[in-house]
């Protein structure tokens, strides 16, 4: 349901990015609705926006708004790995919750990171992005990485299906976590969309849970 979502928002960015607004807006106005407490994390916000406003003090706008990009992919991909982690301990697989069993979690997001940096800059509702250019060695050893890492882990869980061992919760949060990923900013799609669209996924997957509180900053 969550990636339907963020599939929905992603189209609506394409056709009309104030309509992907609009639906950002609703996800958000339900989570709230839906939380008991909310609680808004300054001091997770003090680091990043010192980093952007002195970056771009000295670089320019473009650079500024870069550093927020890749700090909300951090902290976006932080989340989805512990999410996988937190399904997987409750369903009582705690060896894949080490880092090494994850680390194929960390390398798509990375692929995506470094093909926006390739093909920087951009542009992000009429905004400029710019990051550090890298050659295309770059991205092509990341995705080649990610490839291996990804495949690999997508063995594993089809032997555990094989054998009737497979814990379909961390897996199908795995598979959205890398289709996400990919469709937003590993196949060189509108970067917009990418990030309209990554968040309604994390928006969405909060909705659906219940939960007591909600931290506004991760």
């Amino acid at each position: 349901m969550a990636l339907l979502a963020a599939a929905s928002v992603a189209l609506a960015a394409f056709v009309a990015p104030p309509l992907a607004l609009l639906l950002l807006a609703g996800f958000a106005a339900y989570v709230l609705m839906r939380v008991d407490t909310l609680r808004i994390d300054f001091a997770s916000l003090a680091g990043p926006a010192f980093a952007a406003i002195a970056v771009g003090a000295s670089l320019g706008l473009a650079s500024g708004i870069g550093v927020l990009f890749v700090w909300r992919m951090y902290c976006d991909t932080r989340w989805s790995v512990r999410e996988a982690a937190r399904l997987a301990e409750a369903a009582g697989r705690p060896v894949e919750t080490s880092w090494q069993s994850l680390a194929h979690a960390w390398l798509t997001p990375f692929y995506g990171l470094t093909l926006v940096a390739y093909n920087a800059p951009h542009m992000i509702a009429g905004l400029p992005l710019d990051l550090p250019h890298v050659p295309i060695l770059v991205p092509m050893i990341a995705g080649a990485l990610a490839v291996g890492a990804t495949f690999d882990w997508a063995l594993q869980r089809a032997a555990d299906w094989r054998l009737g061992d497979l814990a379909t919760a961390p897996a199908a949060h795995l598979l959205a976590h890398h289709v996400i990923f990919l469709a937003a900013f590993g196949f060189g799609l509108d970067l917009s969309a990418g990030i309209f669209a990554l968040m309604a996924w994390r928006l969405a997957h909060t909705a659906l849970a219940r939960q007591a509180s909600f931290t506004a900053v991760p």
